[in-house]
């Protein structure tokens, strides 16, 4: 998907599903709240990824979720920021509502598991 112009500069720690999640978010919200709301998204969801990239952002951990690499989730609602709290890197961002164990593909059978790097 190419990135469009009004969408600007992107953090260089955004993976390429990253990107199309952030553009997909962006087009969205301009097409249905217009493009001061879209523009303040953008705002809010870069400031996030930035102090991710800068290491100032402090991930949690989800025991629903178990995924193949160290993954952190990070809050900007209703928008969920999933990274790699090592390398940070910004796997995806998804809707809050989303199922993350389906999502990601290995949901957690047991409920005191807390290992999400398996």
């Amino acid at each position: 998907m190419a990135l469009p112009d009004q969408f600007g500069k992107l953090p260089g720690n955004l993976s390429r599903q990253a990107v199309d999640d952030l553009i997909r978010i962006l087009r969205w919200s301009a097409r249905v709240f217009g493009s001061v709301v879209a523009q303040r998204s953008r705002g809010r969801l870069l400031s996030k990824i930035e102090a991710i990239q800068n290491g100032t952002a402090i991930g949690h951990r989800r025991a629903d979720v178990r995924t193949r690499r160290p993954t952190e989730f990070l809050s900007e609602e209703p928008w969920v920021i999933c990274f790699n709290p090592n390398t940070r890197q910004v796997y995806r961002i998804l809707h809050g509502a989303r199922d993350f164990p389906t999502v990601f593909g290995r949901p957690n059978t047991s409920t005191t598991a807390t290992d999400d790097s398996a």
